[in-house]
């Protein structure tokens, strides 16, 4: 599957965790690009280690929040990334880091452009 047939943000995922509040909604997308950016940090770092568990482990971590406020691009890159990691492939950890990356970004784009 490639990233352009997912969506960057499934405002249906986040409606059915949560409900339709929102205030409450753009407080778990605010929550989640503030995760996303310590953890990008992180997955950085153990990636410079080749530190592949908790490389693993964090991209796990993110991708649960991920998939929660429906960032499907997010959440795919970080499902390759824990493949990856777990295959020790380091090449291709640096490939879906920088997918990532630039699935963060796209995120935050659409978030801040949104309208209600």
């Amino acid at each position: 599957m490639k990233t352009e047939q997912l969506q960057i943000i499934n405002k249906d995922t986040i409606k059915q965790l949560i409900g339709d509040n929102s205030h409450e909604i753009d407080s778990f997308y605010q929550q989640f690009l503030q995760q996303a950016k310590t953890s990008l940090k992180k997955l950085a770092d153990y990636y410079q280690q080749s530190a592949f568990n908790e490389l693993r482990n964090e991209a796990h971590y993110l991708k649960t929040s991920a998939t929660a406020v429906g960032a499907e691009r997010c959440s795919y890159c970080l499902q390759q990334l824990e493949f990856s990691s777990h295959a020790l492939d380091k090449e291709q950890c640096k490939t879906h880091l920088q997918s990532l990356s630039h699935a963060i970004k796209e995120v935050f784009y659409a978030l801040s452009h949104q309208s209600n």
